[in-house]
């Protein structure tokens, strides 16, 4: 087994199955989590949820996960982050973490058919369980299918492994996930 430190990197469009996966498999590879909703969630409950705050918010959760897993990698701890990264905007930040040190990277990225995500997006929205600080609306699928079709939340481009799933229409096996993410970059 290698010595380097593990950045997994859990991303995919918003309602995906990425949270939920991404939790399981950090508890199963015993590794910390680092989630931007979280971070965002504790943000919103300091500084309200007001839409001035909003993009202020996203920028600070941001910073404060990649600080983190930086810390945790410089101290040989290996990490999972997740989040619906954008592709075009926050793939520096992970070439960055990868050029200043010694890691291996794997991608997962958890995707699926259009329809069903947008589907899927407006069924949680409506449901009211995830943070107010979120403000989602099942309205706003219109606007998740928008950015699905133009390509926001495709895999990152990254060095190292990715891995696709479909989460939504298919279970994943969390153990196979891990051993399969523990081996790469060997």
């Amino acid at each position: 087994m290698s010595d380097l430190p593990l950045l997994v990197v859990v991303t995919g469009p918003p309602a995906s199955g990425k949270s939920s996966l991404a939790r399981d498999l950090a508890r199963e590879l015993e590794i910390p989590f680092l989630s931007k909703d979280e971070f965002k969630e504790r943000l919103y409950e300091v500084f309200g949820n007001d839409g001035e705050v909003e993009e202020r918010v996203e920028r600070a959760a941001l910073a404060i996960l990649f600080s983190v897993a930086g810390s945790e990698l410089d101290a040989g701890v290996s990490v999972l982050v997740e989040s619906n990264f954008d592709a075009e905007s926050d793939v520096e930040p992970f070439r960055e973490l990868d050029r200043a040190r010694d890691l291996r990277l794997v991608q997962i990225h958890c995707g699926g058919p259009t329809d069903r995500l947008v589907e899927h997006f407006a069924e949680r929205a409506g449901a009211g369980k995830r943070h107010e600080g979120h403000d989602d609306d099942p309205e706003d699928a219109a606007e998740v299918r928008r950015k699905l079709e133009a390509g926001v939340w495709e895999p990152l481009e990254l060095p190292g492994e990715l891995i696709a799933l479909d989460v939504l229409t298919k279970d994943a096996d969390v153990a196979e996930l891990a051993d399969r993410t523990r081996a790469a970059g060997r």
